[in-house]
């Protein structure tokens, strides 16, 4: 925006001043802001020591590409009904990567005093944040954060941002922050050089941050995570959706040299495209340990599901990779590039099996894994629940100690519905029919559940042996066990008070009651409730 437009605007914004509740903002800002619309006209900071806070409902529109930046502390707190919106005054010359025309600077914490308070966004709007210009100033669209960690960003949506490099919403270096039930869409990170952009959305780097209930939707990057992108971090991700979003090298998801330990569960990652490897998610020198993701309809030259290079050990848990798609059925659910990675994947449903994982020998583990149709209720919708029939339900791992399970899958149902876990985002919650007793078969019931007093297990041993029965909460952490000796072939009738509840008996939730004999596992359901 030249000098006469800017000036311009000025004088129409002052004309208006005295008929709205409006504000024009430069230089140091504390106290409150309660306007209709703060006018930004040039950069504006929030010293150490200091706290901004904005109403809900304020407008905050930025007449130039000019920046806020954060040495204190800033709380955004709008509420469902009235959002508070960061934007631009005019998006012309947005789409021009080669200036800083029609975008603004974005909010930037960059070596904030951590002796300052939380800063904190909930129910905002940030659009139109560009990140150009050189070094640093091409990273993070919307939000910049350079060692900083105390921020939490909640019930938000961040659309339309842009950086020449990475983040093209937000960049973290040495950040560990909280996203949380936010909606995530049409973010760009890239240029037409040799600088790939990393992290369409979200690009983390040497950062633990913490996403919960994110929607992803239409974002894109040049080189790697068309949504989010992970370097030397170890993020928890749960209960996050990916949809249609594009990248060189994952599509959805880029994991580059990151060793994660935190939990992550409970992703559904659809329709995702890469341009060479990875439609869904893609590990270079990374080994994600991850459990219950439905991977299904993305696209890729190569590993239309997932991609593992430079010795990435990732591991799949109770996972679907389905009607991924590749130029050839060689390699359309999983690509190998090296010898030296080893995938393991186990209690999942991948098409076609290993026999067709693409490019260098598979030689990690394949356990319990199933090669059927998932059976999904209506997948040509884009619904991805699992049908009665479905051979991933009550298929996943019995024992999901270590997994790190959330107490909810994605559409906020307990983990565990029925006797075990299923497989993907969705735990099957429609009418199970009775299934009889099969001739060598262990079998387990409760009655009356949600449990009483006077609640009976019944076990039925098809072979002699040891009897073991264990307790495991929603987070598959084992509560409670007891081993009852070897027993003959039969059927075993057990009191509450045999299994030591009557006295110390858990608090109100769900959990999987599993019974173990040899060879032979079954699992059920049990249920608490309040005291």
């Amino acid at each position: 925006m030249n000098k006469t437009l800017l000036f311009l605007s000025l004088c129409l914004i002052t004309f208006t001043l005295g008929a709205q509740n409006n504000y024009i903002a430069c230089g140091e800002q504390t106290g409150i802001w309660s306007y209709d619309t703060v006018f930004v006209g040039c950069d504006v900071s929030i010293p150490d020591g200091a706290m901004l806070q904005i109403e809900a409902g304020t407008k905050v529109v930025f007449l130039g590409h000019y920046a806020m930046h954060v040495q204190g502390t800033l709380k955004a707190i709008g509420i469902a009904t009235d959002s508070i919106i960061f934007t631009v005054s005019d998006t012309t010359g947005f789409g021009d990567i080669s200036n800083n025309q029609g975008g603004w600077n974005g909010l930037r914490f960059e070596d904030t005093p951590i002796t300052n308070d939380s800063s904190l966004f909930d129910y905002c709007r940030l659009s139109f944040g560009k990140a150009v210009g050189d070094s640093v100033n091409c990273y993070g669209g919307a939000m910049r954060l350079l060692r900083f960690s105390k921020v939490a960003i909640t019930h938000c949506r961040l659309s339309n941002n842009y950086s020449f490099y990475w983040g093209g919403a937000i960049f973290a270096s040495k950040a560990h922050i909280l996203l949380k039930d936010c909606l995530i869409t049409d973010n760009y990170a890239g240029n037409t050089g040799m600088v790939y952009g990393y992290g369409g959305s979200l690009c983390f780097v040497s950062s633990n941050p913490i996403l919960h209930q994110l929607r992803f939707h239409r974002n894109a990057s040049t080189g790697i995570g068309g949504a989010v992108s992970f370097e030397y971090s170890n993020p928890e991700i749960i209960n996050c959706i990916f949809i249609n979003n594009y990248s060189g090298l994952g599509g959805a998801l880029g994991f580059l040299r990151s060793e994660p330990d935190h939990a992550i569960a409970n992703l559904l990652i659809a329709n995702n495209e890469s341009r060479f490897f990875g439609g869904g998610i893609a590990c270079v020198a990374a080994s994600p340990q991850m459990t219950n993701l439905t991977i299904v309809n993305n696209t890729s030259a190569m590993g239309g599901g997932l991609y593992c290079n430079e010795t990435s050990d990732t591991k799949l848990y109770n996972s679907i990779l389905y009607g991924n798609q590749t130029y050839d059925t060689l390699g359309s659910q999983v690509w190998i590039w090296d010898v030296y990675s080893e995938p393991g994947f186990y209690n999942c449903d991948i098409q076609y099996g290993y026999d067709t994982f693409g490019g260098s020998t598979f030689h990690g583990e394949y356990l319990e894994c199933t090669e059927e149709d998932p059976l999904f209720s209506n997948p040509s919708e884009g619904i991805f629940k699992l049908t009665q029939e479905s051979p991933c339900v009550n298929s996943g791992t019995i024992d999901t100690s270590g997994l790190m399970l959330p107490a909810f899958d994605l559409n906020f149902n307990p983990r565990i519905m029925y006797e075990r876990i299923d497989m993907g985002v969705f735990e099957y919650d429609g009418p199970v029919g009775f299934t009889k007793k099969q001739e060598n078969e262990l079998y387990i019931t409760v009655y009356p559940n949600p449990i009483n007093e006077e609640s009976v297990v019944s076990i039925g041993l098809p072979k002699a042996g040891n009897l073991t029965i264990s307790l495991f909460d929603t987070k598959g952490q084992r509560i409670f066990q007891k081993d009852f000796g070897y027993q003959s072939p039969s059927d075993i009738r057990l009191t509450l008070l045999d299994l030591s509840f009557t006295n110390n008996s858990p608090p109100q939730g769900v959990y999987l009651l599993v019974a173990a004999c040899g060879p032979f596992h079954k699992a059920i359901r049990l249920i608490v409730n309040e005291k």
